[in-house]
């Protein structure tokens, strides 16, 4: 029977779970020299390392990342690419680096969960990008980190370009019945989990996953044409959704894929609505079925690949030729 009255050590809670950090106790020992205020930290999280839990050992620095959210920044603690020797302090000779984000620049939030690989990426308007792995299966956490930044996206007020996206969805809420009959209804469970925890979030428009086929003439088209038709690329299902303070994009790990076989991975893309201050639009180089839709804020820009004639690529093409006026 295990002792009541035993430390728990960092080697005895590690798994491939991201946890909250709530005591001292809990701040893995490689960050500990740096003095996380827990009490003015509105969340604390730890990222575990990718290492399965018998490869683990009580000697190691078993977490990547420590995760800071004050009032002001989001303060970033990522372990180098070593463990610390036998002996050292941890923390000695530089063990981790820091990075401090403010909320004012932050423009979007992505995650991306493909069977257990997952990604998280923070995005600001210089362009930055802060990207850091975590296990898949830990992605409710990541979802509490997103929902607070989200929070963060009012300061960014309503621009322009956003309120014309807003507006150029239409008034009621869109039916997923397309998603559900083209199989991808992981994508509608999706927006129903993000609407719970944001209930002004509604489908502004969704398409199904299709097959596009691959432009190009002569020989060389006609050889692709033929090389698809074995093994077909398909643009996979999308949601476009949002409320006053984001747009929200839930869809795959990738846009475009080739192959018959059904894609069960997940991405979700949140950006602030006013800080978007661009959308462009142009045809996709090889499959003219397809159009590449580019949100912009300040120096930051993320691609989506739609369908042409979708209702996805409809709202967002209105919104591209808005901001050029």
């Amino acid at each position: 029977m295990a002792n009541p009255e035993r430390p728990v050590s960092e080697y005895d809670r590690f798994g491939p779970w991201i946890d909250r950090v709530e005591t001292e106790a809990d701040v893995p020992r490689l960050f500990r020299p740096h003095g996380v205020d827990l009490a003015a930290a509105r969340l604390v999280l730890k990222v575990p390392r990718n290492v399965a839990r018998r490869d683990a050992s009580p000697d190691m620095d078993l977490y990547d990342h420590l995760l800071v959210l004050g009032r002001d920044s989001l303060t970033v603690l990522s372990r180098r690419g070593r463990d610390l020797p036998r002996g050292a302090q941890p923390g000695a000779g530089g063990g981790y680096d820091h990075a401090d984000i403010p909320l004012a620049r932050i423009v979007a939030v992505r995650d991306t969960v493909n069977l257990l690989e997952g990604w998280l990426s923070i995005a600001t308007d210089d362009g930055g990008e802060l990207t850091m792995r975590f296990n898949g299966s830990a992605r409710a956490s990541v979802g509490l980190l997103t929902g607070a930044l989200r929070a963060e996206f009012v300061r960014w007020g309503r621009g322009s370009v956003g309120r014309t996206l807003a507006d150029a969805a239409p008034p009621g809420a869109v039916s997923l019945a397309a998603l559900d009959a083209g199989g991808d209804l992981a994508l509608g469970a999706d927006l129903r989990e993000v609407s719970a925890a944001h209930p002004d979030v509604r489908a502004w428009a969704c398409h199904a996953r299709a097959r596009v086929a691959p432009g190009g003439t002569g020989m060389r088209g006609a050889l692709r044409r033929v090389s698809h038709a074995l093994s077909p690329m398909v643009a996979q299902g999308c949601v476009l959704a949002g409320d006053s303070v984001a747009l929200e994009v839930l869809g795959r790990h990738e846009a475009l894929v080739r192959g018959s076989t059904p894609v069960h991975s997940a991405s979700r893309l949140t950006v602030a609505l006013g800080a978007v201050d661009g959308v462009d639009a142009a045809a996709h180089p090889d499959y003219p079925d397809v159009t590449v839709i580019a949100l912009r804020a300040g120096a930051w820009s993320a691609p989506l690949a739609v369908p042409r004639e979708s209702a996805v690529a409809a709202i967002l093409t209105r919104a591209a030729a808005a901001s050029r006026t």
